[in-house]
C-alpha cells in the first residue's frame, strides 16, 4: 500500500547485529536499549497530522524490526515500502550512523522518492548533512513542523516551487537554501499525540511491530505526552534548553500546550492501549492555574490510568496536595545530578539537597506510588570521588524516604553518548570547563561507525574527569549501588556477587555474560524506569497482549 509519507526510525548503529559492540550503560535510564529504537512522539503527531489533513503515512521502526528478530531482512522489508516521500528521524545525534545508513539504502531501492530527515540533531547540522550526504533531499529544520510538512507533501506531489515551504533546507542551482521559519500564532494547534492513529495505522498495514515505539513497549506498554516544547530551564548538558531552543529550534521558549488538548490525547490513550502515561514537562513549574486546569481535565473525563510526573524542580505541598486530589495513582521523578551543590549548580539546578528531601517525603505524604531520582556522571568540577559520594547520597535517601507504598530509587549514568549540539556545554565549553572531540555530521558518524566500546563513541571529555575516568566512574558507581541495593533488601546476596563479578569481568576486557534483557546492561538486576505494569483492559491492549505472547512463543522456537 503506497503512502505519501514513511516515516523511518533507525537504529544508533546500523550494522549492529554484524559488530561485536560494547554498547555500555547508555540506554540504562530511558525505555529503549543502547541502540536508541525509541522514536521521538513527533512521528505519531505528525502521522496524525497528515492523515487529518487528507495524506497518508505510516511508521517503520527499523531499529525494534532488527532488534527482535536477527533474520530480519532490511532491504527487503524497505523495498517493499512504497512511499512519495521518506522521512528519517535524526533528532538526537545518537542515530546519525543508522540515519545516514537508512537513507543511503532508500536512495539505492527507490530512486524516484524524496529523503526528508528532520529534528534537533538535523536541523543543527543542515546543511553539513546535505553536504555531505547526497542521498538527503530535504531537511524540515526547527520545531512544530507538522503544518510544513502537509506543505512539503503537497509541493513534491505537484511539482510546486520549493522556496514555498517554510523552514525546508534543501538544494538548489546556487548551494543550499534554508526557507524562513512559519510564522504561526498558535503552533501547538496541530500537534496532538494520537495513539489511536498509530494503532489503526499498526493494523492498516498489518505491521505491528514497526510501528512500536520501542523495544520492550509491546510487553509493557507506556504512552507519552507533554505539556510543552523547549524549556524554561538552562540544564547545561542540555540540547532542549531554553538557550538551544530559542537560539536554534523556534523563537519562545516554553511553548505551552492546553491542559485541554493533553487531555484529550491522556483520553485517547485510556480509549484504545489503557496504559501509564509519562508526562514530559513540570507540570508544577507551569503554575497553579495551568496544573488545577489539567487536573479538572483530567476528573471530570474519568481519566485513572496511572501519570509518572517529572520535575525539573522540587515541587512543594500545595502542589503535591492538589494532585492527590485529582490523580489517585501517581509517580515522581526529578535528576538533581549530583548531590553535591557547586555541581549541581554548574549544570543549572540551584535547589539544595534539603529541598530535594523535603519534596521526596511530601510525595510520600500525598501517596506517590514510585520516586525515582537520577544522578549524572560528566559534569562541570565532578571527580570520581564526587560521583562515589552520589552513591551514599542516593542510600541515604532511599534509608530515609523508602517505603512499601512509596519505594525510592536512584539512579547514576554518564552523559552519553555525546554532549548535545546546542547546549551551554556544548556551545562554550571552555567556561564550563570540557573538550569537545567531534564539531562535524561526518565526526559523529564516524565516531559510531569505528567504535567498538562506548568510550569509543564519547565525544567529550572534561578538566576533571578524562574519558577513561568517566567509565572507570560509572562502573565503580554501578557495583557501588548493586551494592546498597544488597544491603537495603532490593537484590539477594549470591545475585549481588554474580552482578560485581560481571562487572569486574567487563571492565577487565574478560568474558562476561550480557543480559538476555536488551534494555539492560551489566548494574541493574531490574530496570526501575519500568515503572508501572497497570494496564487496563480495552479490545486493543488485550491485542497487544497477545501479541506479546505470540512474539514470546515465536522467540521461544527461535
Amino acid at each position: 500500500m503506497r503512502v505519501d509519507v514513511a516515516f523511518m526510525h533507525a537504529p544508533s548503529i546500523y550494522d549492529f547485529r554484524k559488530r561485536h559492540l560494547r554498547e555500555g550503560p547508555i540506554g540504562d535510564v530511558i525505555p529503549s536499549t543502547p541502540l536508541f529504537e525509541m522514536y521521538p512522539v513527533g512521528f505519531i503527531s505528525m502521522l496524525n497530522h497528515l492523515i487529518e489533513n487528507g495524506y497518508s503515512g505510516r511508521i517503520s521502526n527499523l531499529a525494534v524490526l532488527m532488534l527482535s528478530d536477527d533474520r530480519f531482512d532490511v532491504e527487503k522489508y524497505v523495498k517493499n515500502i512504497e512511499a512519495d516521500i521518506f522521512g528519517i528521524d535524526l533528532h538526537w545525534l545518537p542515530h546519525v550512523h543508522g540515519a545516514f545508513e537508512i537513507a543511503k539504502m532508500i536512495r539505492r531501492l527507490h530512486p524516484e522518492s524524496k529523503i526528508l530527515m528532520g529534528g534537533f540533531s538535523s536541523t543543527y547540522f543542515a546543511e553539513d548533512i546535505l553536504k555531505e550526504n547526497s542521498a538527503v533531499d530535504f531537511i524540515l529544520a526547527g520545531d512544530f513542523v507538522e503544518k510544513q510538512l502537509v506543505s512539503l507533501v503537497d509541493s513534491v506531489q505537484k511539482g510546486r516551487d520549493l522556496g514555498n515551504v517554510p523552514n525546508l533546507v534543501f538544494r538548489d542551482g546556487s548551494g543550499i537554501k534554508r526557507n524562513p521559519p512559519l510564522k504561526d500564532e498558535d503552533p501547538c494547534e496541530s500537534v496532538f499525540i494520537n495513539y489511536r492513529v498509530l494503532v489503526r495505522n499498526s493494523i492498516i498495514h498489518h505491521d505491528i511491530r514497526g510501528h512500536l515505539p520501542y523495544y520492550s513497549w509491546i510487553t509493557n506498554p507506556v504512552a507519552m505526552t507533554l505539556i510543552q516544547r523547549g524549556c524554561q530551564y538552562n540544564c547545561g548538558f542540555c540540547g532542549g534548553s531554553n538557550f538551544a531552543y530559542k537560539a536554534k529550534y523556534f523563537p519562545s521558549s516554553p511553548v505551552r500546550r492546553s491542559p485541554e488538548r493533553i487531555a484529550d490525547e491522556l483520553q485517547a490513550v485510556k480509549e484504545t492501549i489503557n496504559s501509564p502515561v509519562f508526562i514530559a514537562g513540570d507540570i508544577n513549574q507551569a503554575g497553579e492555574k495551568y496544573y488545577t486546569r489539567l487536573f479538572e481535565e483530567i476528573r471530570s473525563r474519568g481519566l485513572d490510568m496511572p501519570l509518572l510526573t517529572e520535575y525539573f524542580v522540587p515541587p512543594d505541598g500545595d502542589y503535591f496536595s492538589s494532585l492527590s486530589k485529582y490523580v489517585g495513582d501517581f509517580s515522581c521523578e526529578i535528576s538533581p545530578d549530583s548531590s553535591i551543590q557547586k555541581i549541581r549548580n554548574e549544570t543549572g539546578r540551584f535547589y539544595s539537597n534539603e529541598d530535594l528531601e523535603k519534596s521526596i517525603g511530601l510525595a510520600r505524604q500525598y501517596g506517590s506510588k514510585k520516586f525515582d531520582v537520577y544522578f549524572s556522571i560528566g559534569l562541570p568540577f565532578q571527580t570520581k570521588e564526587d560521583v562515589l559520594k552520589d552513591v551514599s547520597y542516593s542510600e541515604r535517601i532511599i534509608k530515609e524516604y523508602s517505603t512499601p507504598e512509596m519505594p525510592v530509587y536512584a539512579f547514576i549514568s554518564p552523559l552519553a553518548p555525546f554532549l548535545d549540539p546546542g547546549s551551554l556545554f556544548y556551545e562554550m565549553p571552555d567556561r564550563y570547563g570540557f573538550t569537545i572531540h567531534a564539531r562535524h555530521i561526518m565526526d559523529y558518524y564516524n565516531l559510531l561507525d569505528r567504535g567498538r566500546s562506548w568510550d569509543d563513541f564519547l565525544n567529550y571529555e572534561t578538566k576533571w574527569m578524562s574519558k577513561k575516568d568517566m567509565v572507570d566512574a560509572t562502573y565503580l558507581s554501578g557495583i557501588k549501588m548493586v551494592e546498597v541495593g544488597s544491603r537495603l533488601g532490593y537484590i539477594e546476596y549470591n545475585e549481588k556477587e554474580k552482578i560485581v563479578n560481571n562487572i569486574m569481568s567487563y571492565m577487565n576486557g574478560e568474558e562476561y555474560t550480557p543480559h538476555e534483557d536488551k534494555s539492560h546492561h551489566l548494574t541493574y538486576l531490574v530496570k526501575e524506569i519500568d515503572w508501572s505494569r497497570k494496564h487496563g483492559i480495552t479490545g486493543v491492549s488485550l491485542m497487544v497482549f497477545l501479541y506479546s505472547v505470540y512474539e514470546r512463543m515465536r522467540r521461544a522456537v527461535g
